[in-house]
């Protein structure tokens, strides 16, 4: 398992990735930068600093993508909970650090990638993937309501990236999405057999798509998903969105 890692085709050898860098190694850093801080600062000012700062964290979705296609004898439900407890572990981490406010992206219908889509015969969307995505959402849910309960100033927003998604795939027009199924740049089918190479197909109207690659969304779908995040209501952000969040 490999918590944390960066986005990665689920075929690839982690241990081939370059430039990856774990969630562990994140926190290590944060803390070589808060050992910064604290000799620039003081202690006091630092503390009031992180306190006051929102730590955003966007995860989860390659380790779904792996344990899906390894096709693992570990149960499902044992390896939804061991995501979850490294998670609790990482943000337990981080508060003993001294942050505070915690911006929290669940993982989007990752069944409905052009990379997975292809998978099936009818270009639909592959909703196994998509319950493990489900699943993982209401495990963060009730994870994150117990970390505020039981530690004191740990305040955050959960982003519904799953409902999100769901609502511009079902109904795209009004986002200015015209293709919510294949990649803009890509090569084969829905332009997903391939990465994004200086050799690949383009699409000549990428902001009306809702995919740029056969993995990550558009600039356009990324704008989106950011001011939902910011200004949304509780359907796509839970309990406050990040505006309330940052003036927590």
């Amino acid at each position: 398992m490999k918590f944390g890692t960066g986005n990665v085709p689920f075929s690839a050898s982690f241990k081939d990735q370059k430039n990856v860098i774990s969630l562990t190694e994140q926190i290590q850093q944060f803390s070589s930068v808060k050992n910064n801080l604290t000799a620039l600062m003081g202690a006091v000012a630092t503390e009031k600093f992180l306190k006051e700062s929102l730590i955003f964290i966007s995860i989860g979705s390659n380790d779904l993508f792996a344990y899906y296609h390894s096709k693992s004898s570990i149960p499902k439900e044992k390896f939804l909970c061991s995501l979850e407890l490294a998670y609790e572990n990482h943000l337990k981490t981080l508060y003993n650090l001294g942050a505070r406010k915690f911006g929290i992206i669940s993982v989007a219908p990752i069944g409905c990638c052009p990379s997975q889509r292809i998978f099936n015969a009818t270009g639909g969307c592959l909703e196994e993937l998509n319950e493990y995505a489900v699943t993982f959402h209401s495990k963060l849910d009730a994870l994150l309501c117990k970390l505020s309960t039981k530690y004191e100033g740990f305040k955050y927003s959960l982003g519904n990236s799953y409902e999100m998604t769901m609502n511009v795939i079902q109904n795209p027009l009004p986002f200015n999405f015209t293709q919510v199924e294949a990649a803009c740049c890509g090569a084969g089918k829905l332009n997903a057999e391939s990465y994004c190479t200086p050799n690949a197909n383009l699409c000549p109207n990428r902001d009306q798509y809702l995919f740029w690659d056969l993995f990550h969304p558009s600039q356009a779908a990324s704008k989106l998903a950011a001011v939902t995040l910011y200004f949304g209501g509780p359907e796509y952000v839970s309990p406050i969105n990040f505006a309330q969040l940052a003036e927590a």
